[in-house]
């Protein structure tokens, strides 16, 4: 009777580790799906701009825009102090309403100062500096911070799902203004500022005041001074990595500016527009695996399948870089002009640095959960530090391609660094899928630098893809 107990107690502890486990795997594939579905919609809207305005606008407004643009985004950390992550962690973990609340009111009112600030340091700036269309980027910035940490709010409190939405509406509208402002009331370069400034505040209202989701929760009574000292310790880590990094990409585009000037950061521009393939579905798959991975990280067997997922998830990118990049060369002449060729060499390795940045991605993860973020700085900050040098030299000595290789280089170091830095805290244990990726990355690499044969390519692209069908195919079962 005590033996049968005991047999019967281990079967339904088996049973029930199944059943979390098929659970665990269906929210991540569902996760997947509904953040692959909003951001594949987004990336194509806005590749529709782009490519039509440039009949239009001259290079030197296009350019000027562009930088304007980075200038921005560069800032974003900075100004925001990176609490859009500590909004997203913190709010994953509020056990009642009141925390949650707690968090959203700290959050916005130290944002809301943040911005007063800005405003008014901006309205004196103008007596010193100029600055075209100075008050649209000043703007610009306090719209992009306040989108950035309402829609990481949204994605916390409500769902996937409506954190998809209010991107995909902002980026219709961001189309939709555009256009109507260059082409109906002639604004310009100003257009662009104006689309994606108002397009960003329309579509919080437009989330926002049916049902007012974040504004209801806020309130002066709930601001808490005690929860800015933990906020801050979670995002201003994450504040340094988003600058340090911000720096790896900024250093490595005018590098090539020095060195080969601007019809090479052209080419360049092509390559990381193909390349932005590949990084939307690592965007995407960091998105979902964020929520699934703080969810369940506690859990008993979260190294297994921290392990697991990591493994699969690295083989399917690997069979994707050889997908994109044979499948850009095999048809090269329908996506984009002659002068342009030259970018397609660079393809391949820009992938593979993406490849390297999305394992370094996931091991990121592990520090958000625990919320030792300060961990994160010394891998990007020695990677930072490896990049430059490594950049200055070989963009001089072999061009673009050294440019792609060292950038592919010090993600590849980032990687390494921090794989070994978590093994005390979440160890991520290496496994056939794993070493399959890298059989299929160097050998895709090899064949795809060391010659061109349009009939090989196409070879080589059936197979990789019916390879990655089969292990989606696999997968999916797997899931069920």
């Amino acid at each position: 009777m005590f033996q049968y107990s005991n047999n019967n107690s281990l079967f339904l502890a088996l049973f029930k580790k199944n059943i979390m486990k098929v659970e665990r795997n269906r929210q991540l594939v569902k996760d997947i799906a509904v953040y692959g579905i909003g951001n594949l919609g987004n990336k194509f809207l806005v590749f529709l701009l782009f490519p039509v305005l440039t009949f239009f606008l001259q290079s030197e407004e296009l350019g000027y825009y562009d930088i304007s643009l980075e200038a921005i985004l560069f800032l974003l950390p900075i100004v925001t102090l990176q609490m859009r992550e500590s909004t997203f962690r913190f709010l994953l973990d509020a056990k009642d309403e009141t925390y949650r609340k707690h968090i959203l009111t700290t959050t916005f009112f130290v944002e809301g100062a943040i911005f007063v600030f800005i405003l008014a340091v901006a309205s004196f700036l103008p007596f010193f500096i100029t600055v075209r269309y100075f008050h649209l980027i000043v703007l610009s910035v306090c719209a992009y911070c306040l989108y950035d940490i309402y829609i990481q709010a949204v994605r916390a409190v409500y769902s996937s799902t409506q954190y998809v939405l209010i991107n995909f509406i902002s980026s219709f509208l961001t189309v939709t203004l555009v256009f109507l402002f260059y082409f109906v009331f002639k604004r310009g370069i100003e257009a662009l500022f104006m689309g994606n400034l108002i397009a960003r505040v329309a579509a919080i209202l437009i989330i926002e005041i049916p049902r007012r989701r974040i504004v209801g929760n806020l309130s002066v009574r709930h601001f808490r001074k005690s929860f800015i000292r933990e906020i801050f310790q979670y995002s201003i880590p994450m504040m340094w990595t988003a600058v340090a990094f911000g720096s790896i990409t900024l250093s490595g585009k005018y590098i090539v500016n020095h060195y080969l000037g601007n019809e090479a950061n052209g080419i360049l521009a092509i390559a990381q527009k193909y390349m932005s393939i590949l990084y939307v579905l690592v965007v995407t798959f960091h998105q979902a695996w964020q929520v699934s991975a703080v969810k369940n990280y506690k859990e008993n067997g979260s190294e297994q399948f921290f392990s697991e997922v990591f493994n699969k998830y690295v083989l399917a990118l690997c069979l994707l870089v050889v997908c994109i990049s044979f499948g850009l060369r095999s048809f090269k002449a329908v996506l984009m002009g002659s002068s342009y060729y030259p970018s397609i060499d660079l393809i391949y390795i820009y992938c593979a640095g993406t490849v390297c940045y999305g394992m370094a991605l996931f091991l990121e993860i592990t520090f958000q959960c625990t919320k030792q973020t300060d961990k994160i700085l010394y891998s990007i900050v020695t990677c930072a530090i490896l990049s430059f040098p490594l950049t200055f030299l070989l963009t001089k000595h072999f061009g673009l391609s050294g440019m792609t290789v060292a950038l592919t280089i010090a993600y590849a170091y980032m990687f390494i660094f921090r794989f070994f830095q978590t093994k005390s805290i979440l160890p991520i244990r290496l496994k056939k899928e794993f070493y399959a990726a890298t059989v299929v990355l160097i050998a895709g690499g090899i064949i795809f630098h060391a010659t061109y044969n349009r009939i090989l390519d196409l070879i080589v692209l059936t197979i990789t893809t019916c390879c990655l069908a089969y292990f989606l195919f696999i997968l999916k079962k797997h899931v069920k």
